[in-house]
């Protein structure tokens, strides 16, 4: 039996206080990515006004239909005066293979995020937005809000299954008594295994000297650590680990930003396991090669973007986030709308503060924008992140892909160091790709200090509505 549920009051004042929205246009239909046919799952409604806030007008019925157990639509009746926001829960999905519910109200339809069903999955994937700033940061206070909104928005109306708060603490922006604070409405926010909150801050760093530069934690330490004024992202790292030992690593983001670029000389870069992933795409634009079409719109003339790391051999995974800094996880709500926002997808067999942690960390992850898009990419056997010898790919490398989204698939498109090898173009919501190269390795084959002679391959999605997905490379190394 279908079970509407309604956040608790409080939550409901929270975001009526600090996001009231207008009039409903259009309604965000989550469901879980991957689910087992039969078993039980949640799924999140929201209507929302026009600039992606939680309406508070709505007075109507959003039903949802699909492939649901029991059979027939679900009524979610929402009430004017109070947010649009509510989850279902007591139904099931039927069916195998890649699917998709529609949510319908005034007469529209809107497709929730696609949904691959299958019997004994050895993962899910767990979405979640790894940077958002809240007034903590001290910065844009004129946008941001409270922390308590940061995880009432990310999980009553983004439907996330986690987030970090990641605010600033450079430049006098960060006190004992606001990381106090920090850490306080993470643990009490963080509630395995229905939603998890990761710990993290940015920690700002002059250009040359790692850049801008998140900081992700399994655990809080008493107090953070900045090396803005003389310091650099091996230094920080080195002064993290005094405290919290191995359970922490450094993300690099907008690296391409003019002043505050992330080169990463081979000098202070940390080591993989330190800094395992680069995030890829947040609100200010893409950083995943220089000419792609949603730059920043000021950009470092150096070899800054993920496709320079990476051609000197630094094993580094995808993530996106918003970076927003009006507390709006997933990319909802008016602010700076430079480029669509950003989330990450982690792989895990359990959703846990512990479980996103290591899967980043390993880069059983990818970057999306906008869109929830559904991906499963192997190369020669490798799932995305991991890392081979050239024999264990002899002969043609076989890449098989898997795509569903939202909206339509506009191309598929196989990575390899660099350059686009491949391209298919699906014509409706889900594609796939099965091709195999040919050419020796030997051939396109790099050198560096950090892996020797190597490949990387990565898939990219790219949809009608602007939304992307960026597959964690596989790495085929020549030895280890």
């Amino acid at each position: 039996m279908a079970k509407v549920v309604y956040p608790p009051r409080m939550q409901q004042r929270i975001l009526a206080s600090e996001a009231p929205g207008g009039e409903p246009a259009s309604v965000a239909l989550v469901a879980p990515t991957v689910a087992v046919p039969g078993e039980p799952v949640r799924l999140t409604v929201a209507a929302t006004d026009a600039d992606g806030y939680p309406s508070l007008a709505c007075d109507g019925v959003v039903r949802i239909r699909g492939p649901l157990e029991p059979a027939g639509a679900v009524e979610v009746p929402f009430r004017a005066g109070e947010p649009a926001v509510a989850r279902v829960e007591g139904v099931a999905l039927r069916g195998t293979g890649l699917v998709r519910l529609e949510a319908l109200l005034a007469g529209r339809t809107w497709p929730s995020n696609p949904v691959c069903l299958r019997e004994h999955p050895a993962e899910r994937i767990y979405w979640g937005d790894p940077h958002v700033h809240t007034v903590l940061s001290r910065c844009h206070p004129e946008r941001c809000r409270s922390v308590p909104f940061a995880y009432t928005a990310a999980r009553c109306f983004a439907g996330l299954d986690w987030v970090s708060a990641t605010d600033h603490v450079s430049n006098g922006r960060c006190d004992l008594g606001a990381w106090k604070e920090e850490a306080s409405a993470s643990e009490a926010h963080d509630d395995p295994p229905e939603f998890a909150t990761l710990p993290g801050y940015e920690a700002s760093l002059k250009g040359g000297a790692g850049g801008d530069t998140n900081v992700y934690m399994r655990r809080w330490p008493a107090m953070f650590v900045d090396e803005y004024e003389s310091g650099d992202v091996r230094t920080l790292c080195a002064k993290l680990a005094e405290t919290l030992g191995d359970d922490f690593f450094v993300v690099p983001h907008h690296t391409t930003r003019t002043g505050k670029h992330g080169e990463i000389p081979d000098a202070i870069y940390p080591g993989p396991d330190l800094m395992p992933v680069i995030e890829i795409h947040s609100k200010w634009g893409t950083s995943e090669y220089r000419g792609n079409p949603n730059p920043l719109h000021q950009v470092h003339p150096g070899p800054s973007y993920a496709a320079d790391l990476l051609a000197r051999g630094l094993r580094l995974g995808f993530i996106g986030g918003t970076d927003t800094h009006a507390t709006m996880p997933a990319g909802f709500g008016r602010e700076h709308l430079d480029r669509l926002p950003g989330l990450t997808a982690v792989r895990a067999t359990r959703l846990h503060r512990d479980a996103v942690f290591d899967a980043i960390r390993a880069r059983r992850c990818y970057a999306t924008s906008l869109e929830r898009i559904y991906l499963d990419v192997h190369v020669a056997g490798a799932a995305m992140g991991e890392t081979h010898v050239w024999s264990e790919a002899p002969g043609p490398r076989r890449i098989e892909v898997t795509a569903a989204a939202s909206s339509d698939l506009e191309t598929l498109e196989v990575v390899r160091n660099g350059k686009t090898v491949h391209t298919d173009r699906p014509t409706a919501w889900r594609g796939s790709v099965a091709w195999e190269d040919e050419e020796p390795l030997e051939r396109p084959a790099l050198d560096s200090p950090h892996l020797g002679r190597f490949v990387y391959y990565y898939v990219r999605a790219t949809c009608t509505s602007g939304a992307r997905a960026w597959s964690s490379p596989v790495w085929l190394v020549e030895q280890r």
